[in-house]
């Protein structure tokens, strides 16, 4: 949108000029460096705007950051367990809450899912027959067939039946 050389939208006097730095992002006494950030810096006021190409590229990159330093899931996690089910954005989104386009965002970084939804896909991920409650009364299609946990080679209904047992068993 702005380039070298423009005015100034702030004060209408200056000259932007552009510039290429590593920009510090602070969060919960934590930081994480973007290098290749690009500001445009008047001259006159000294008020810099950020390219929006970099807004777009470091928007994910900041969530993430604020997802790990929260204790929450990163959008390339949540996607590994989304895709290692199976299921696509929208039918995961529909089984689990947040809608259609839910998963969409959390993937893309454009928003943070709830604790109880970085929880709720922890508790997935370790143990999948949860699955099996979650879809008892449902007919979910996952990449154009219908979903079979069984299907699954990572799944054993047995292990985690057992997992059970012997916690009860021990008192644990």
């Amino acid at each position: 949108m702005y380039k070298d050389n423009d005015k100034c939208p702030i004060c209408g006097e200056g000259i932007l000029k552009r510039n290429v730095l590593d920009e510090t992002f602070k969060y919960k006494g934590q930081e994480i460096v973007i290098p290749g950030y690009v500001v445009f810096k008047c001259g006159n006021c000294d008020e810099s705007i950020v390219e929006n190409e970099t807004l777009k590229a470091s928007e994910k990159v900041i969530r993430d950051f604020h997802r790990k330093v929260d204790g929450l899931l990163t959008s390339d996690e949540i996607k590994k367990i989304r895709t290692s089910f199976g299921f696509t954005q929208e039918a995961f989104g529909n089984l689990l809450g947040g809608g259609a386009k839910g998963f969409a965002r959390y993937e893309t970084g454009r928003v943070s899912q709830s604790k109880a939804m970085d929880h709720l896909l922890r508790i997935i991920d370790a143990h999948p027959f949860v699955l099996d409650v979650l879809m008892e009364k449902e007919d979910v299609e996952v990449t154009n067939r219908t979903f079979n946990l069984m299907d699954i080679p990572r799944y054993s209904y047995k292990k985690t039946e057992n997992y059970y047992r012997e916690k009860k068993v021990s008192g644990e």
